[in-house]
């Protein structure tokens, strides 16, 4: 199944569910880092036979927990690494032992007091598990400082609007639908305008756009529009600073006009006709 395909699902979701985006993966980086790092993988279990044969990892420790864009590399003693993807629902879950498991539950992992749960309502999150070490795309990670030089130099001559710009895993690493809408927002551009016709001033307020809203948004632990949890359960708070994501029909805070959603390949698009014209 493709990366294309699993995107295009998002929005013919009838439940409004969200793929979690660089800063909800951000968090459960962040969050199981400082909680698993240099413990021992007591057991394993697979819940779903989709998910595949998982060996390997039992009897392990983790040595450090990263991210590459919208995976999770699990970095574990003998040089072996676990790669996870969240795709459209998946999520993880830190539970003690004796506690239930919960719907949806794909995966166990059990360390020495408590448990980390894989649960999955689409079952589309996938887990690669081999020696290899983990592969860092060549792609500038959206987190970290973009160069808005470079990125200009990406686009020259793209005709593709430059949300799909942003969201074009090929050129950016981790911006999805939520965060493309809001980084475009503040920076005042039409989204449907072409990549390679930005201007150089444009693409660095492009630039300190990203690195304001997803540091915001990592900061509140992710943004909860419907199922999004963090490791611990517990709703994220982005949502509560959304500026255009969500919002049709309602006055822009920047200058009071009225949002606007539109389709833009196959996405839904929030913008202000003011702000981004």
């Amino acid at each position: 199944m493709s990366e294309n395909f699993l995107v295009e699902l998002v929005e013919l979701n009838v439940n409004g569910e969200t793929m979690p985006e660089l800063p909800e993966v951000e968090t459960l980086c962040r969050q199981l880092s400082s909680i698993v790092t240099g413990k021992e993988i007591l057991a394993t279990e697979v819940l779903d036979p989709r998910l595949g044969r998982v060996e390997g990892l039992t009897g392990r420790k983790i040595e450090a927990v990263s991210r590459s864009g919208k995976y999770l590399r699990i970095l574990l003693s003998g040089g072996l690494t676990a790669t996870l993807h969240l795709r459209m629902t998946g999520r993880l879950l830190w539970q003690e032992t004796d506690a239930p498991l919960p719907s949806h539950a794909r995966l166990t992992l059990a360390f020495s007091g408590g448990r980390i749960v894989l649960i999955d309502p689409r079952r589309f999150a996938t887990l690669d598990v081999g020696m290899k070490k983990a592969h860092e795309p060549a792609v500038p990670d959206a987190l970290a400082d973009l160069s808005s030089k470079g990125l200009r130099e990406l686009a020259r001559s793209r005709r593709l609007p430059i949300k799909s710009f942003l969201m074009d895993q090929r050129f950016i690493a981790g911006i999805g639908n939520i965060y493309a809408c809001e980084i475009l927002h503040k920076a005042g551009i039409d989204p449907n305008r072409p990549a390679g016709s930005v201007s150089a001033a444009k693409w660095r307020a492009i630039s300190q756009a990203a690195a304001y809203i997803l540091s915001r948004a990592v900061a509140c632990r992710g943004t909860t529009v419907s199922d999004w949890r963090d490791l611990f359960g517990r709703s994220g708070t982005n949502q509560d600073h959304l500026a255009v994501y969500g919002r049709e029909g309602e006055p822009c805070l920047n200058c009071g006009g009225i949002i606007e959603r539109t389709a833009l390949a196959g996405r839904g698009t929030w913008f202000c006709p003011s702000c981004q014209g």
